[in-house]
Order: structure tokens, then sequence, then C-alpha cells
């Protein structure tokens, strides 16, 4: 998942900020997405994870 860290942390980042100024509703929508990212790249290829494998 190395090449596409910097998407969570991306998410992640805009996770946090949404709670902060109360947008619920955009921060569970950010947590659904983060949720997805997490999941669709653990089924990636191996080549396609960028862990330098493959």
């Amino acid at each position: 998942m190395l090449a596409h860290d910097w998407m969570i942390r991306v998410l992640e980042d805009l996770l946090s900020y949404a709670r902060m100024h109360g947008l619920n509703a955009l921060a569970d929508a950010l947590d659904q997405a983060r949720m997805l990212a997490i999941a669709e790249i653990a089924n990636l290829e191996p080549r396609d994870r960028g862990g330098g494998e493959g």
C-alpha cells in the first residue's frame, strides 16, 4: 500500500478537519471513503500496490 499511503493520509486529514468543524455527514462520508480505499488497495495486484514487489 506504500504508493497509495498518501491518499489514505489525505482522507484522514480531511476527516479530522470535518470532525473538528462539526461537519458530521461529511466526516462520515470521508470515513467510508477511507475504509473503501484501504479495502480496494489491499485487493490490488502486488505490482499495483507500489510496494516494490512483482
